[in-house]
């Protein structure tokens, strides 16, 4: 059983807990998710399945859509209601109007500090077992994209907000951010992803859906195929006769493509299949101005993953 499943992750499980069930449900040895979701969130979390693992690397950078709730004038040390309180402040007077600019000048491109209880890791060791532990480390901000935010209300001290940002990017760590930027701190009260990449929650299923799916036999709806999960990829066509170099790992010279996407830049994923069937992604070592200069037998591209 390959594919990928749309699950519906529920508030108070953890996104490792969601991997074990599914695996436990559809009875698969390997499963992997996609996009950690805290306990304390809930939404979209894609699975991939036994040999569909092997896609994740790809699944991963999909840019993320948030409904966010966040409470002002309390700033807590995980940066959101299940952490301790570390300063409180009068957010009555802070008007509608400041937080929509305060959210606003937070789209676009942008340096975020990871929060200290994350699952980034430092030398191997997850950072919040290091704050569960009271060491606090210095870490790199790293570089973000905040698509766009659209303020939904605003109700006494608590905002609602819908963020769509690129990946790695801590929605948490976004609203303590805007409660600094109005100067009276703030922390998420909660959080549901509604979307990675192509992934919905109106295609979500819980996991008590998927269960009976599997007991009706009716999973065929379910799960999607590789091919369709990776259909955002560009593709380029191979002459026949590589396919079986490709199988096996050889880099493909410029003379085996048939056609290739108009502009393509080094690294760019690309897509090679055989009959609809997706058999591997390369990324070129040029892009497309060098391409058309090189030699017929010159490397063009390189295998980054085989997938049958």
């Amino acid at each position: 059983m390959d594919g990928v499943v749309n699950i519906h992750k529920p508030i108070g499980i953890t996104s490792f807990g969601v991997v074990h069930s599914v695996k436990k449900i559809l009875q698969v040895k390997k499963a992997g998710h996609i996009g950690t979701l805290d306990p304390m969130a809930e939404g979209v979390l894609p699975i991939c399945l036994n040999q569909t693992t092997k896609i994740i690397q790809f699944l991963t950078p999909l840019p993320k859509v948030y409904t966010a709730c966040m409470a002002l004038g309390v700033v807590t040390d995980t940066q959101d209601a299940t952490g301790k309180t570390l300063a409180t402040a009068d957010a009555s007077a802070i008007s509608e109007e400041q937080v929509r600019d305060a959210i606003q000048s937070f789209v676009g491109e942008q340096l975020q500090t990871p929060p200290m209880f994350s699952a980034k890791k430092k030398d191997g060791i997850p950072l919040y077992k290091l704050a569960r532990n009271g060491i606090t480390i210095d870490r790199k901000p790293v570089p973000i994209k905040i698509y766009s935010i659209e303020f939904i209300g605003k109700k006494e001290t608590h905002v609602t907000f819908k963020a769509h940002c690129s990946a790695g990017s801590y929605i948490r760590t976004l609203c303590h951010d805007i409660g600094t930027k109005l100067g009276c701190g703030a922390h998420m009260l909660n959080l549901v992803r509604n979307q990675v990449g192509n992934f919905d929650l109106e295609t979500s299923v819980s996991l008590e859906e998927l269960s009976t799916a599997k007991s009706e036999q009716t999973l065929s709806g379910k799960i999607y195929s590789i091919e369709t999960v990776l259909g955002f990829i560009p593709e380029i066509r191979v002459k026949p006769e590589f396919y079986k170099s490709i199988i096996h790992g050889v880099p493909l010279p410029k003379s085996s493509i048939e056609a290739a996407p108009e502009k393509f830049q080094i690294g760019t994923a690309l897509r090679v299949c055989n009959n609809n069937q997706l058999i591997a992604i390369v990324e070129p070592v040029v892009d497309q101005s060098a391409f058309a200069l090189m030699n017929p037998n010159d490397i063009a591209f390189k295998l980054k993953r085989v997938l049958t």
